[in-house]
């Protein structure tokens, strides 16, 4: 079977010379100087930074050398943009495995242990639950308004426009709430959780 690329007559580009020869395929560093501001604003979308984009168009031209003698000019350009994408790639992988940007020394700082003992951790499991039991325990009223204060974060006319109650009976439940915590499971324990 007869190629058809082969049987086609070889017509002139507009710009070639009218002598019937065929146009000079680019160099491969005429090639590179077109299409160096192209790839930049390409990666400068899928980079970090500027500095970052301009590393990337670089390596990556510098990588499409080793195939400016395989490939034909025709695929140059293809091939320029894959490899742009998969150095962009490597780059957002090392930054995300390194975090160079967040790297914060701890030299010279002293560190205090953030793990408590067995011991500690107990007692504190001890007192949660008996706060947690004795909020159960509190009058309905008391415990939502308790819950709003201490759990969500509620100011008291946002708890009084809630529960639809006056500033003062929030203060009074509140009051009652932690006079029956404290008896049941100590100062701190009450002012703390």
């Amino acid at each position: 079977m007869e190629n058809k690329r082969e049987s086609a007559p070889i017509v002139p580009l507009p710009d070639a010379p009218a002598t019937g020869a065929r146009p000079q395929a680019p160099s491969f560093d005429t090639f590179i100087r077109g299409q160096f501001r192209g790839l930049l604003q390409f990666l400068r979308a899928r980079t970090a930074s500027e500095q970052d984009a301009e590393d990337a168009a670089q390596e990556s031209m510098a990588k499409l050398l080793r195939y400016r003698e395989s490939e034909p000019p025709s695929a140059w350009k293809q091939l320029l943009y894959r490899i742009a994408v998969n150095v962009a790639h490597d780059q957002f992988r090392v930054a995300l495995t390194h975090h160079s940007k967040e790297h914060v020394t701890l030299d010279g700082l002293d560190i205090a242990a953030t793990e408590h003992s067995p011991e500690q951790r107990a007692v504190y499991e001890q007192q949660v639950a008996r706060l947690s039991q004795a909020i159960l325990e509190l009058p309905p009223k008391c415990q939502r308004v308790y819950l709003l204060k201490r759990v969500h974060g509620m100011s008291r006319a946002e708890i009084a426009e809630r529960c639809g109650i006056s500033v003062k009976m929030v203060e009074k439940h509140l009051a009652t709430a932690l006079a029956q915590l404290r008896r049941k499971v100590g100062e701190s324990s009450a002012d703390t959780f």
